[in-house]
């Protein structure tokens, strides 16, 4: 008898410290098309804390409640895509997308749990004219309502009133399968991975693209958007240098498409993202990464002794035709075992474990400045 009540006092202990954790509601829960998400989730659950996924259906189910324990955290990622759609390669207001915005802008308004807004862009990618200064004006709403700001971009910091977190390392986190290395040290084989959108000026570069070079471009994209490019391909007679592979990657072929490439090439547009996922996909396991000069890889290049920068399309070209020239010399001098020192795991759970216990996890009230 006596053992029968220890272990329903202690079932009752362990239920009431369950109560006591805090929860990380989190907007959206699942992305099938980008690990990060993921990866996000398995982080707050190794720094301690539950997480749960912020929904309709979730909060009909009991999970309303929790929006108003204070010790609670609200964390949004890529908020302003709702009120959009992107369709036939060009984006979209719709009417349901603006009601979900607001659905979940109300929630931050009425609850009193913490609010965290991951801000990832600058303005919604291939947006123009009203609907690219709408995207905009969107994001600094939701950065008003929210309680703290976060971006992966550490020059953004004081632009957006945020608190600086690494990006986590796709190929660090627990788990993580490993890729078949390439060996060949022939000449090397640049790259551009991920969706082919026109964000990341693909077109551009083909149109300054050296024959004698190989190009390897795989993602999703468009018909319109691939005809376009596979165009220019034809027209300049680069198809025994380029590769299109116009397709859906999966994690496995992305990472087996990181482990072959020698030089990731990122030319996206300044104005749009704040840093690009396929970065952290590639450094620390690609000898080299060539990319626009944003403000983000400028501070990746005094980092990290294996990023080149270009400030105009125009100089690509004579970039791509040095590292040729001097390959493999060029990558044996190459070191980027810096990489899990700012962006892995270990650093990741530090990290963030210091913003949410320090900062998030504050019991005061706190009030929420004008947006920037």
């Amino acid at each position: 008898m006596t053992q029968t009540f220890e272990d329903a006092s202690g079932g009752i202990e362990r239920k009431a410290v369950a109560a006591r954790r805090t929860q990380i509601m989190m907007c959206p829960f699942t992305n099938n098309t980008n690990r990060y998400i993921e990866i996000q989730k398995d982080l707050f659950r190794a720094i301690g804390y539950d997480v749960v996924p912020l929904s309709m259906k979730g909060l009909l189910q009991g999970g309303f409640i929790q929006l108003f324990n204070p010790n609670n955290i609200l964390v949004f990622h890529w908020l302003e895509l709702r009120p959009f759609k992107r369709k036939n390669g060009r984006t979209h207001l719709t009417i349901p997308g603006c009601l979900i915005f607001a659905f979940y802008c109300s929630l931050m308004s009425i609850g009193r749990a913490k609010v965290v807004y991951f801000q990832h862009d600058h303005a919604v990618h291939d947006t123009t004219g009203f609907i690219r200064r709408l995207s905009i004006r969107l994001i600094r709403f939701v950065r008003g309502l929210a309680d703290f700001r976060v971006v992966h971009a550490p020059d953004c910091q004081a632009r957006y009133d945020a608190e600086y977190l690494p990006h986590p390392l796709y190929w660090d986190v627990p788990g993580q399968a490993s890729s078949t290395s390439k060996n060949d040290t022939g000449a090397p084989l640049f790259s551009l991975l991920g969706a082919i959108r026109p964000y990341k000026q693909i077109l551009a570069v083909l149109d300054v693209w050296p024959a004698e070079c190989n190009l390897y471009i795989a993602g999703l994209g468009s018909e319109s958007y691939i005809a376009t490019l596979n165009g220019i391909i034809s027209q300049r007679s680069l198809r025994d240098a380029v590769r299109l592979d116009a397709k859906f990657l999966s994690d496995a072929e992305f990472a087996q498409g990181i482990a072959n490439s020698d030089v990731l090439i990122l030319p996206h547009a300044a104005d749009s993202m704040l840093v690009s996922g396929a970065f952290f996909e590639a450094i620390g396991r690609v000898p080299l990464v060539i990319s626009r000069s944003t403000p983000f890889m400028i501070w990746a290049a005094n980092k990290f002794d294996n990023v080149l920068l270009f400030n105009s399309i125009d100089e690509l070209p004579e970039i791509v035709r040095s590292v040729q020239q001097s390959w493999p010399d060029i990558a044996r001098k190459l070191g980027n075992g810096l990489a899990t020192d700012e962006f892995g795991w270990a650093s990741c759970c530090r990290r963030y474990a210091q913003f949410f216990e320090t900062v998030v996890g504050r019991g005061e009230t706190v009030e929420k400045p004008a947006a920037k």
